[in-house]
């Protein structure tokens, strides 16, 4: 019986596979590009809503604080990035993802921050060694980034001032996860939940798939 519960998809699992199946569908099919763009803002934050949520009840300790305490520093790194070029290279959002702060969409942090948490928690799955889950989860991170890229200058969610992606901008992305994962462990945070690991191979999954077959 323990061996077929494992195996039943919970309805958060569900909803996430689901919307990013008809995600992928829609990225591929060009008369439907332009809906999906429109939905993006709120398939963030409906589908990183659930996680959250889900994620909370599992939680212990910190997790909350941690969760705020990474969506405002990534957001005003995002900000000061924006504004002067310093953080991740030259660039400027467009409108795909919505209402913004500061010329900065104000759903950035929260996806800067699931992606970070996923990538902990998949880490801590795979090494027992903590100094190599914080190197696993910034690498992790870092590589989202890398093949988010490019669908991300198609879709329009920001544009770079020079032809291709700086250097700079995953150096940043490193950094900034290797923080925030060593923020995790010194708040003692213990979460008991898989729900982001999936959120994170999912969302990983759809940008590898669009960096590969979307034209």
């Amino acid at each position: 019986m323990e061996r077929k519960k494992n195996i039943i998809l919970s309805k958060e699992e569900i909803f996430i596979y689901l919307i990013y199946t008809v995600g992928i569908v829609g990225h591929l099919t060009e008369p439907l590009v332009k809906y999906m763009k429109l939905l993006t803002p709120l398939t963030l934050l409906l589908t990183g809503g659930v996680v959250l949520f889900s994620s909370m009840a599992n939680a212990k300790n910190n997790f909350l604080m941690w969760i705020i305490l990474t969506y405002v520093i990534t957001f005003s790194l995002e900000v000061i990035g924006v504004k002067t070029g310093l953080v991740f290279g030259s660039y400027w959002y467009g409108d795909t993802l919505g209402y913004k702060v500061l010329d900065v969409p104000l759903i950035i942090g929260f996806n800067w921050t699931m992606v970070i948490l996923g990538a902990i928690l998949l880490s801590e799955k795979l090494f027992d060694n903590k100094f190599l889950v914080v190197i696993s989860a910034s690498i992790m991170a870092t590589l989202f980034d890398f093949f988010m890229e490019p669908t991300a200058i198609k879709l329009g969610y920001w544009k770079w001032s020079e032809i291709s992606v700086p250097v700079q901008n995953y150096f940043a992305w490193f950094v900034i996860s290797l923080m925030f994962t060593l923020l995790y462990f010194r708040m003692s945070i213990k979460l008991n939940s898989d729900l982001p690991i999936k959120f994170f191979v999912t969302q990983f999954i759809f940008f590898i798939i669009l960096f590969v077959f979307m034209r």
